[in-house]
């Protein structure tokens, strides 16, 4: 019966060495993977936030005389608007009270409202109020998630705009 003796001793491993050609594949690793996050955090953002508002600035700075001649014809009017935003049955209800400078009730208007997203028009609503009583315009909408909202109203009388405001809001669960 053969006896099989071992070969010598094992040789030693090659001891781990930092070359130039593997620092050069790290470094051009590294900056590929920083590019690629970069790319993709920055095409999301495009994607749910453009940064338009207005599709030509220049159309939005020609109406702005007209705009301010609204302004000032709406401060002459002396209304005021009080407006409630709660949730009701998972959904939200708006309601707006407008009244004139002596406290009575403004109506036969057409009062829109449009709630905002801060972030992506696509969970924007709009929606046309109703009279609901002289001078109370109210509408109920269906689920609208919580957070910080814009709440946009224009009152019309007739074909002219006569009221306009802009407010913010927080909706809670």
């Amino acid at each position: 019966m053969p006896i099989e003796l071992p070969a010598g001793p094992a040789e030693p491993r090659r001891p781990f060495e930092v070359t130039g050609l593997l620092v050069l594949a790290s470094l051009v690793g590294f900056f590929l993977v920083v590019a690629g996050v970069n790319a993709t955090m920055m095409t999301m953002a495009i994607r749910t936030m453009p940064g338009l508002d207005a599709k030509s600035a220049y159309e939005t700075s020609q109406r702005f005389n007209g705009e301010f001649q609204r302004m000032r014809a709406q401060d002459g009017r002396g209304w005021s608007a009080e407006g409630d935003v709660r949730r009701v049955d998972g959904g939200v209800r708006i309601a707006l009270s407008m009244r004139d400078r002596l406290g009575a009730p403004v109506t036969g208007l057409r009062v829109s409202v449009v709630l905002e997203h801060p972030a992506t028009h696509g969970l924007d609503r709009a929606a046309l109020l109703t009279e609901e009583a002289p001078g109370l315009y109210g509408i109920a909408l269906g689920e609208v998630h919580a957070g910080r909202w814009g709440l946009g109203i224009t009152a019309l009388q007739g074909e002219e705009t006569v009221f306009v405001s802009q407010n913010r809001i927080a909706l809670k669960d």
